[in-house]
C-alpha cells in the first residue's frame, strides 16, 4: 500500500545516494509514480551509466552520414536549440559507429532523453542502453518474429479476439511496428512516455512491451470484435489505440501488463529472448512463424506439478502409451478419437473441460498444456488437430510441451530425477516417489489427485459402457462468467448438488465474521460491469457474486489474505473506481500477481475500513 506523505521519497534519495541495486529501487517504488525531480537520477543508476565511457566522446563531429539530410531535418523539429544540437550529435555519432541507417523512430526514442537533466555524452549512453536493451531487433523481413510472438500471445489470452484479427488478415505487423520500435514513444507526448519508460527502466524488463500490447487490444476488445468485415476501419481503429493513453492511465496499463506476464508460461522469453532482442537467428525466426500455439519447456511444467501445479496437463499419446507410463497429474485425451469416433471424442473433450474446471475452481491447474509423443507422425499431428478445436472455440490458456513425453525423459539429470518422482508406471510401484521433492507437494494437491483419479475411473467406464447408468455424472449449470463457449455438455460429478459455498445474503451481511458488506460492481479486464459484493472480514477480502441457483445467494468468486494487498487506488476523475493489487513484498522485490477493479458507491467507507483491518493485522 501507498504510505502516508512523503517518507518513501526520501527513502528513494537515501537509496539513489547509498547506491543500492536496482531491484531496492524497484521495491521503494512498488508500484508508485516515480517524481519527475528524481527521473534523471534514477535512469542514470539503473541503466548505470553514471561516469561510464562511450564511443561518443571519440565522436569528431563531422557530419557526414549518408542519412545526414534526414537527420538534420528531423532534428530541427525540436524547438529547444541545444535539444536540436544534440540529438543530431547523438544520432549521427550512434549510425556512424553502428552502420545503421537512419529511421524516424529514433527520433521518437530521443523525445523523452531530451528532457533528462544530463550531459551530451549521458544522453547517448541513455540512449544507446535503450535501443540495445529494450528495442527488438529488426529483421531483413519486414514480418519478423516478434509480431508472431505477440499474436502467440493474444492467441494465449484472448483466442477469440485473435482468431478475429485472423479472420480478417490483419497481422501484428500491419498496425504496431512503432509501437515495438520505439516502445510507443512515436503515439505518446514525451512527458507520457517518460512515465511509460520509468517502468522500464526500474523493472528492468524488455518484455514488457509484448503485454503491454497485448493487454491494450484485451481492454478494447469489445470495440474491436464489434468491427465485423472492415478491415480498413479495424486497422484505423487500432492503429488509434496508444493515442488514447493519458499520463493517470499508465500505473494501471504497467500493472495489467505485468499481470498478464505473470499468468504466462515464462520459458518461451529464454528460449527466443537472443533472436528478439540480441541478433535474429533465422531458423528461430521460422519457427516461431510455424508455432500453433505457445510453447512450453518440459523444465518449466515438472517445476510447476514441484511447486504450484499452475500446469493441467493434457496428455495426447495412445491409450496403451498413457497406461504405460505418464505423469500422475495428467489427463488422458486420445486424439485419434477425433477422427476415428468424433461423438466419443466431443464427450471426451467435454469431460476433460469439465475437471479442468473443476482444478480450477481449487487453484490448480489454469494452464492447459497438450503433451504428444515427441515424434513426427500421426499422435503429434492429431494432437494439433486437438489444439486447434479447443482454440477455434476460444479456450484460453493453452500452450504444448516442446519435445512431448520424450522431453520428459532427457535433459538435465535434475529435471529428468524430478520428472521420474511424478509419474505413474505400470512396472513396479504405481507411485514412483522419492524425497525431498514429493514432499514438496501439499496436502491439498495429494486430495485434488485422488478426486482426479475418481473422475478418470467414472469417464473410464463411461466410454467403455456408454449405454450403462450414468446416474453418477450430470450436465454441469452454466454459472454467471464461468461457462466455456462450444464445448457441448458438460460432465461433473453429482454430489454437489448446490455450489460451494453458496451463502444467503443476509446470513453473510449478519455473520459475526463480517466487518463490512459492500454492494458494488465487479469492473471486468474488457471494462464490463458485473453485480457482485465485496465482502471484507477481518482477515480477508472476498468477491461474492449472484449465484445461478437462487437469487437471494451468494458464491465467492475470489479472495485475498488482507496482508497480500500491496496497493490500493482511485481513479481521480472517478474516485468510486478502487483497485485492489495483491502481491507479495520483502526486502529484495514487490511482486504484483493479481488485481481487482470495482466500481464502489461508498468508495471511501470501503477503502477506510480495509485501510484499518490492515493496521489491526500488521499489529495483532
Amino acid at each position: 500500500m501507498d504510505g502516508s506523505g512523503s517518507n518513501w521519497i526520501l527513502e528513494l534519495e537515501e537509496a539513489l545516494l547509498d547506491e543500492l541495486p536496482p531491484e531496492q529501487l524497484k521495491v521503494l517504488l512498488a508500484g508508485r509514480s516515480l517524481p519527475a525531480s528524481l527521473r534523471t537520477d534514477v535512469w542514470s543508476h539503473c541503466l548505470d551509466i553514471t561516469g561510464k565511457r562511450s564511443k561518443f566522446e571519440k565522436f569528431d563531429d563531422v557530419f557526414d552520414h549518408p542519412d545526414q539530410a534526414q537527420i538534420r531535418q528531423a532534428s530541427q523539429k525540436f524547438e529547444d536549440l541545444q535539444d536540436m544540437s544534440d540529438v543530431e550529435s547523438i544520432l549521427t555519432a550512434y549510425l556512424k559507429y553502428t552502420g545503421k541507417v537512419y529511421s524516424q523512430e529514433y527520433m521518437h526514442i530521443l523525445s523523452p532523453i531530451t528532457k533528462l537533466g544530463l550531459s551530451r555524452n549521458e544522453k547517448y549512453c541513455v540512449f544507446e542502453s535503450i535501443v540495445e536493451r529494450f528495442i527488438p531487433q529488426r529483421t531483413k523481413v519486414l514480418d519478423g518474429g516478434l509480431y508472431h510472438i505477440s499474436r502467440l500471445l493474444l492467441l494465449y489470452h484472448d483466442p477469440q479476439l485473435c482468431n478475429h484479427l485472423d479472420s480478417l488478415k490483419i497481422n501484428f505487423v500491419d498496425f504496431s511496428s512503432s509501437w515495438f520500435s520505439c516502445l510507443l514513444a512515436g503515439d505518446l507526448t514525451a512527458e507520457t512516455s517518460q512515465l511509460l519508460w520509468d517502468a522500464y527502466i526500474v523493472n528492468s524488463d524488455p518484455w514488457l512491451i509484448f503485454f503491454m500490447v497485448n493487454t491494450m487490444l484485451v481492454n478494447c476488445r469489445d470495440h474491436i470484435l464489434e468491427i465485423k468485415d472492415d478491415r480498413s476501419e479495424l486497422l484505423a481503429r487500432l492503429a488509434r489505440l496508444p493515442g488514447q493513453i493519458e499520463a493517470d492511465d499508465i500505473p494501471d496499463l504497467v500493472t495489467l501488463a505485468q499481470v498478464m506476464s505473470a499468468r504466462t508460461p515464462s520459458s518461451f522469453k529464454a528460449k527466443y529472448f537472443e533472436t528478439v532482442f540480441k541478433c535474429p537467428e533465422p531458423e528461430l525466426e521460422a519457427e516461431i512463424k510455424s508455432r500453433l500455439c505457445l510453447p512450453v519447456s518440459p523444465q518449466e511444467v515438472v517445476s510447476s506439478e514441484l511447486v504450484n501445479s499452475q500446469f493441467f496437463v493434457v496428455d495426447c499419446r495412445s491409450a496403451d502409451q498413457y497406461n504405460s507410463s505418464h505423469l500422475s497429474s495428467a489427463f488422458h485425451l486420445d486424439c485419434g478419437l477425433m477422427l476415428q469416433d468424433p461423438a466419443q471424442f466431443s464427450t471426451a473433450c467435454s469431460a476433460l473441460l469439465a475437471f479442468h474446471q473443476t482444478s480450477v475452481g481449487a487453484g490448480q491447474g489454469e494452464h492447459l498444456v497438450f503433451l504428444g509423443d515427441g515424434r513426427e507422425g500421426e499422435v503429434e499431428d492429431n494432437m494439433n488437430m486437438a489444439v486447434s478445436r479447443f482454440l477455434q472455440q476460444h479456450t484460453k490458456f493453452i500452450s504444448i510441451l516442446e519435445g512431448g513425453y520424450l522431453s520428459l525423459h532427457s535433459g538435465n539429470s535434475a529435471m529428468h530425477a524430478n520428472s521420474q518422482c511424478l509419474m505413474n508406471s505400470e512396472s513396479g510401484s504405481r507411485e514412483k516417489v522419492s524425497s525431498p521433492e514429493h514432499g514438496r507437494l501439499d496436502l491439498f494437491k495429494v486430495n485434488l489427485k485422488s478426486k482426479s483419479e475418481n473422475l478418470k475411473s467414472s469417464l473410464f467406464n463411461y466410454f467403455n459402457s456408454p449405454t450403462a447408468s450414468t446416474s453418477n455424472v450430470k450436465p454441469v449449470t452454466k454459472k454467471k462468467g464461468r461457462g466455456y463457449k462450444g464445448t457441448g455438455d458438460v460432465f461433473t460429478l453429482e454430489d454437489d448438488d448446490e455450489e460451494e459455498g453458496s451463502r444467503y445474503l443476509d446470513d453473510v451481511a449478519n455473520s459475526g465474521d463480517t466487518v463490512h458488506l459492500a454492494e458494488c460492481q465487479r469492473i471486468t479486464e474488457t471494462g464490463s460491469l458485473t453485480p457482485c459484493h465485496l465482502l471484507l472480514t477481518s482477515t480477508h477480502l472476498t468477491t461474492l457474486v449472484p449465484s445461478s441457483s437462487q437469487d437471494d445467494k451468494v458464491v465467492p468468486s475470489s479472495s485475498h489474505h488482507l496482508s497480500t494487498i500491496v496497493k490500493i487506488t482511485s481513479k481521480k476523475k472517478q474516485p468510486e473506481v478502487i483497485t485492489f493489487k495483491y502481491g507479495t513484498s520483502n526486502r529484495d522485490e514487490v511482486t504484483v500477481f493479481d488485481m481487482d477493479r470495482y466500481y464502489i458507491p461508498t468508495a471511501g467507507k470501503v477503502t477506510m475500513l480495509v485501510k484499518q483491518q490492515i493496521e489491526k493485522l500488521k499489529n495483532s
